[in-house]
C-alpha cells in the first residue's frame, strides 16, 4: 500500500467511487459533486491523502489540519472503495490523519453517523472517544456523533 497526496488526476476516479458506496448515496452525494468538493479543497490546501494497492485507488482521507473548536484537526471524510476494505487500508488513512494533524494539534475530531456502527467501532478500536452529537447536523433523520482523540 501506498499513501501520498491527492493529485488532480485522481479526482474524478475517487468521486466516481465514492458516489457509489452507500454512504455517500444517503447523503446524496453524486459524483459531480463529490468531484467538485474534492477539486476545491484541493485548491484551498486541505489535506487529502489516497490509498493505492497495486496501482489502483483503495481510498482516501480529507482533513483540516487545525481549527475545530480551536484546539485541533477535523477528519471531515475517510472512505475505503468497493474491494479494498478488510485489507488496513482505513487503518492506514486514519493513522496517516492522525500523524499529520499532530504535527500542528493536539487534538483530533470526527464525525460519524448515528446509523453508522461499523465506523463508530472501528474509531474506537483506534482509541477515539465519542464525546457528543449533534442532531440533525446534515440530515433531518440522522444525529451526527462527535468523537474526539489526544493526538500527542
Amino acid at each position: 500500500m501506498v499513501l501520498r497526496p491527492i493529485e488532480e488526476e485522481d479526482v474524478a476516479p475517487l468521486a466516481e467511487g465514492l458516489a457509489r458506496l452507500p454512504l455517500m448515496e444517503r447523503y446524496r452525494r453524486p459524483a459531480e459533486r463529490l468531484e467538485a468538493d474534492l477539486r476545491a479543497a484541493r485548491e484551498r490546501g486541505d489535506g487529502l491523502i489516497c490509498a493505492e494497492v497495486g496501482g489502483a485507488l483503495a481510498g482516501f482521507c480529507w482533513f483540516l489540519h487545525h481549527g475545530t473548536l480551536g484546539m485541533g484537526g477535523y477528519l471531515k471524510l475517510i472512505a475505503v472503495l468497493d474491494g479494498a476494505q478488510g485489507r488496513g487500508t482505513g487503518a492506514a488513512l486514519l493513522a496517516a490523519y492522525e500523524g499529520e494533524v499532530a504535527r500542528a494539534s493536539a487534538h483530533g475530531f470526527l464525525l460519524v453517523s448515528d446509523f453508522n456502527l461499523p465506523a463508530q467501532r472501528f474509531y474506537e478500536r483506534h482509541g477515539w472517544s465519542r464525546v457528543g452529537a449533534i442532531p440533525k447536523l446534515v440530515l433531518a433523520d440522522v444525529d451526527e456523533l462527535v468523537y474526539w482523540k489526544r493526538l500527542r
